[in-house]
């Protein structure tokens, strides 16, 4: 009787260590859709373009048309909706980065080193610039704040991590579709506009015959060079955009199955969403080389 008491215990103790590591490999998978995403989300300040930067460089093109000089050309310029945008894309961007940032520490039993102050300002409502802000993104923007809020308690981080996800998937989507939506439709159209002033202004350099034919060729030259980076810049954009749409998509299919993340398909589905984020990674950072 005690062999076979003995012999129950180890079986138990076999099936709950199966159970764990189980648990823990599809913890470790979250955790790396979460990081994936996380670094996926990062590569907007890589982009390194803004509205801002985009009604400076279009009051500088227009000071250059004219040549005309200015001791500080920024002066001149009627920035201030677009700012404004930047910074309501900021704080959706602020959001996004919190959420999945709190979702990597949690999938890794990590909050204690978590910093909230990328959202201590609030989204409001308003049109700036190119950009509307409606009560749908605000709501969603507080509900990531509260529930990053709560994560960072000791009594939350006690619960399984599917109540943060299952709290999170319908605000984080919105966020991730306005953020998709900014950076592919109105940051990049901004773009489009710099394109076609380019090349009014060479065609009419071309029509003003006042160049020589070395003086033509170094302006064809300068203007094919700027139209490749234009572009570059767009590709880059595109491929963040379809990054944020696998992220939500990941997200989506975590939150449908957040109640057996222990399965071992689940763990190979998610894994799949992973390597589809850093291989946009990958080619955003080829872009940018």
């Amino acid at each position: 009787m005690a062999k076979f008491i003995s012999l129950l215990k180890t079986i138990i103790l076999l099936i709950f260590f199966g159970v764990s590591i189980s648990s823990c490999v599809n913890l470790k998978a979250v955790n790396d859709y979460s990081t994936s995403s996380l670094s996926s989300i990062k590569k907007y300040e890589d982009l390194h373009y803004s509205f801002t930067i985009h009604c400076i460089e279009r009051c500088n093109f227009e000071l250059v048309r004219k040549f005309e000089i200015k001791r500080d050309n920024e002066a001149t310029c009627d920035c201030e909706d677009f700012k404004k945008a930047d910074q309501a894309t900021s704080l959706i961007y602020q959001g996004i980065v919190g959420y999945f940032d709190g979702l990597s520490k949690l999938s890794n039993k990590d909050l204690t080193t978590y910093n909230l102050d990328g959202l201590k300002k609030s989204l409001n409502e308003g049109t700036f610039g190119d950009i509307k802000i409606e009560k749908e993104q605000v709501d969603s923007y507080s509900k990531i704040a509260n529930i990053l809020l709560r994560a960072t308690t000791d009594a939350y981080r006690n619960k399984k991590i599917k109540s943060y996800i299952g709290d999170a998937n319908e605000p984080i989507h919105k966020l991730l579709t306005s953020f998709q939506f900014i950076i592919n439709d109105n940051l990049k159209k901004e773009l489009d506009f710099k394109k076609e002033k380019l090349f009014s202004y060479y065609q009419e350099l071309k029509k003003g015959k006042t160049l020589t034919d070395f003086e033509n060729g170094k302006a064809t030259t300068e203007y094919y060079h700027q139209l490749s980076d234009i572009n570059t810049k767009q590709k880059q954009m595109e491929i963040f955009a379809k990054g944020l749409s696998k992220i939500s998509e990941g997200h989506q299919k975590l939150y449908e199955n957040r109640d057996k993340m222990t399965a071992e398909e689940i763990k190979q589905l998610i894994m799949t969403f992973s390597i589809d984020i850093k291989g946009m990674v990958s080619e955003f950072n080829k872009l940018n080389k």
